[in-house]
């Protein structure tokens, strides 16, 4: 199997995989390996149904429903691309394993995370306000989501859903052919890399922001705990943040500069990426049926500017436009610890 960009080789110490495997899971985001693969889907038997949809409505987790006996599906894939399932961002059970960016907007942590020559398997606990009630994989109220990613592609390998009982379905790629030549490393698949990694770094830092354009002007917010956090100046207002809001309880104003300091969950909502700079990308947006909504990506229709900090990861410049009309534009004019 021939070996597509990633951010680096992984690294030997637990400590930096964990950043390491989010990287290279965002970097499928600028890329499109097109594969024949074959996928087997087992959901558990279970007597009771499983309510995973947190505070944004319940659902029953997987298909087919729970209660019915143990169920296995197998299916036949020929030139899968993630590009098109990014564009049309598939529901079918299988699209995550070839399209695991969407993943970054649901994870609360990394709980654990190992590694062999060719694969990392990571651990991952969803978060409460965050992970989409429609999730098949990784839906708010799960106990928790383990996935093997393939180190040369960034697909998973596997991915098993788990409640307070056990797994609830585990999905698993029996055959993987790689059809073409993986692109060569490209600067929006760093870009989008960097941004992942703010989900597990922890920094404190002020900043200044000059908001050129913005639709809303309500800035209050009501910060939570955070690995990550700042106090910004916005003109005459100073704000303490951190940027694990709430995305039903924050107004847009302040989830965009929230986004600002932790991009990480922005990225699961592009759809196609391209380098401006080697620190910039312009990207389009998947179709509105991601939840909760990026505040920096709401709408299919819009086009994003990206411009982030090597050292931080924030994003010193963020703008999004409708064909020529600037919606919000925020640059970070001083950075300090």
């Amino acid at each position: 199997m021939a070996a597509s960009h990633r951010p680096g080789d992984p690294p030997t110490d637990d400590e930096h995989l964990a950043a390491w495997a989010l990287s290279r899971i965002a970097a499928v985001a600028a890329e499109d390996v097109h594969a024949d693969a074959v996928v087997d889907i087992v959901h558990a038997a279970r007597d009771a149904q499983a309510d995973l949809g947190g505070r944004f409505g319940g659902r029953e987790a997987g298909e087919p429903a729970a209660g019915q006996a143990e169920e296995r599906r197998r299916f036949q894939l020929h030139g899968i691309s993630p590009r098109r399932l990014r564009e049309e961002d598939s529901d079918e059970p299988w699209a995550t394993l070839f399209d695991p960016t969407r993943l970054l907007r649901g994870i609360a942590t990394v709980e654990d995370v190992r590694r062999s020559r060719t694969w990392v398997e990571l651990d991952l606990t969803p978060h409460a306000a965050f992970a989409a009630p429609t999730d098949t994989w990784l839906p708010p109220e799960a106990r928790g989501l383990t996935v093997r990613m393939d180190i040369a592609t960034g697909f998973l390998l596997s991915a098993t859903v788990a409640d307070a009982h056990g797994p609830l379905a585990t999905a698993r790629v029996s055959e993987l052919t790689v059809l073409d030549t993986p692109p060569p490393p490209t600067d929006a698949g760093r870009v989008l890399a960097r941004m992942a990694r703010t989900l597990v770094e922890p920094v404190r830092l002020t900043a200044d922001v000059r908001i050129e354009a913005d639709t809303h002007t309500d800035l209050t917010t009501a910060p939570t705990p955070s690995a990550r956090s700042w106090t910004l100046s916005c003109g005459t207002e100073t704000l303490a943040m951190t940027g694990d809001y709430e995305p039903d309880r924050t107004s847009p104003a302040a989830a965009r500069l929230a986004e600002l300091l932790t991009p990480a969950r922005i990225v699961s909502h592009l759809a196609h990426a391209e380098a401006t700079s080697p620190a910039s990308i312009t990207a389009t947006v998947r179709p509105l049926r991601s939840f909760p909504l990026s505040a920096w990506a709401p709408d299919e229709n819009l086009t994003c500017h990206f411009t982030v900090d090597p050292t931080t990861g924030v994003l010193l410049h963020a703008e999004a436009t409708d064909d020529d009309h600037t919606l919000f534009r925020h640059i970070v004019t001083s950075l300090r610890p």
